[in-house]
């Protein structure tokens, strides 16, 4: 799990917790089954370009997390604002899931991890000339072959 109870109490307040209120009494724990969901969600954005399980939560990934789970505890009845912020986390995931934002993820040693994502080319140095082709290889390769 990337996020926790008490992580949607401490970014929301009490107030998230009178959201769980509107269950059945005899549910599993809402807030559980909303985090599972949220983080499910997450992973299947992240799984694209990061190795799963994340060898650290970062905290905008902790963001993300508790946005998705409170509009998942409000149903079809989602204020206005809890939409809109939940419109901008899946904003942001799919901008990671095509390589246009990061995660700030620490390696073992608490660094930063530069990895390049697989069969993407890194960018190049300013003052630099690329000297790869125009198609990258995603395209090349739906491209026929003239053998």
């Amino acid at each position: 799990m990337y996020a926790t109870k008490a992580d949607l109490v401490a970014r929301f307040g009490e107030n998230v917790l009178n959201l769980a209120l509107m269950f059945p009494a005899d549910a599993p724990d809402p807030l559980e089954t909303a985090l599972q969901d949220a983080c499910e969600e997450v992973d299947g954005y992240l799984a694209v370009r990061y190795p799963l399980p994340l060898p650290n939560v970062p905290n905008n990934l902790k963001r993300i997390v508790c946005e998705i789970a409170r509009y998942k505890l409000y149903f079809e009845e989602a204020p206005e604002a809890t939409e809109v912020r939940y419109r901008m986390a899946i904003d942001f995931l799919k901008g990671i899931r095509d390589g246009k934002n990061s995660l700030a993820i620490l390696d073992t040693s608490n660094q930063i991890s530069d990895d390049q994502p697989k069969g993407r080319p890194s960018t190049a140095p300013v003052g630099t000339s690329y000297t790869g082709g125009v198609f990258g290889d995603s395209i090349l390769d739906q491209m026929p072959s003239m053998k």
